[in-house]
């Protein structure tokens, strides 16, 4: 037999113990590299455990995303839960606000206030002289338009807000307390038409509780020329009591038998009920026929002697205070 290099004896035992000897060999080595590969294909395993152990596996993984699904099911319900929870929250604290608001309303009753107003010498400081914050009428003038009519400003002429976003007449800025404010205005109903009726008749007055220089600044964009309106007072000449601002009529300097003051806060004109009309508030009804309805009632007082009676007779304010509870 030749044993020469390249040649390989073929057949017999030889043949077979070298190729067991290097299937051996081969096997150990890839066993040492990928031994979990190779147990899975082999056979060294009883039949059917590697099957087996892959099924475990899979249903330990199944059972690790369902506990998971489930646990992320319950946090969403969790936080739905949550968002419902604080949305009825708030829905019920604005309505307790609105029904704090309403009862607040509902519990200032304007007439009962009248009523129990303290005397006009105690609201008055006995050494508070009443100086009259208007200039004397000139003889022509009281000739001419011999009663005065004096006209609150907000909610009885114009409804303003710095909340901003509703639809608005004009804008104009504010300065106050170090603070700019844009105001928007809405102009009441047939205000202009009225203004330049009752100024051909009367001496027209606007006394606001409002601070002056927002008043100020709004008066001079509707009257810029001082033709509609004669004079202004503003909240330094109301009378302070009980925490409500007063227009005590007595600080025009006027002859209260010849002056009428237009107010939607009834309680503004206390101290002189029979002077006062009241007026329906005003915020944004664009059908709104006050002015009007007030410029016919009007034309009846612009030549009384004493605008009072009429007044008195046709608005009836006594009535209510008198039954105010």
């Amino acid at each position: 037999m030749k044993t020469s290099s390249g040649y390989r004896p073929t057949g017999g035992v030889a043949e077979c113990k070298t190729t067991a000897d290097e299937q051996a060999k081969w096997k150990g080595h890839l066993g040492s590299l990928f031994s979990p590969v190779l147990k899975m294909f082999g056979g060294d395993e009883p039949p059917g455990l590697s099957n087996e152990a892959e099924r475990k596996m899979a249903e330990a993984e199944a059972a690790r995303a369902e506990a998971t699904r489930v646990e992320a099911a319950r946090a969403e319900a969790a936080r739905e839960k949550a968002e419902a929870d604080a949305a009825e929250e708030e829905a019920r604290r604005q309505q307790e606000e609105a029904e704090q608001e309403g009862d607040d309303e509902a519990e200032f009753d304007p007439y009962l206030f009248i009523k129990q107003l303290p005397p006009y010498h105690e609201a008055r400081d006995a050494g508070d002289l009443v100086v009259p914050r208007l200039p004397p009428r000139r003889v022509t003038r009281s000739t001419e338009k011999p009663v005065t009519l004096v006209l609150d400003l907000d909610e009885t002429l114009v409804h303003c807000s710095v909340d901003g976003g509703d639809p608005s007449d004009l804008v104009f800025p504010v300065k106050f307390n170090g603070v700019e404010y844009q105001v928007a205005v809405k102009m009441r109903p047939h205000m202009d038409a009225f203004l330049r009726a009752v100024s051909k008749k009367f001496e027209v007055v606007v006394f606001t509780a409002s601070q002056q220089v927002y008043a100020d600044t709004l008066l001079d964009i509707i009257d810029p020329e001082g033709e509609l309106i004669q004079h202004r007072l503003f909240r330094d000449s109301c009378l302070l009591v009980e925490g409500n601002y007063l227009k005590d009529l007595n600080v025009l300097g006027r002859d209260l038998s010849k002056t009428v003051l237009v107010d939607n806060s009834p309680h503004a004109f206390g101290y002189q009920v029979d002077n006062g009309i009241p007026i329906e508030s005003w915020f944004d009804d664009p059908n709104d026929r006050e002015l009007l309805k007030l410029a016919d009632f009007l034309t009846a007082i612009e030549s009384a002697e004493d605008v009072r009676p009429l007044v008195r007779a046709h608005f009836k304010s006594f009535e209510l205070i008198r039954d105010a509870r």
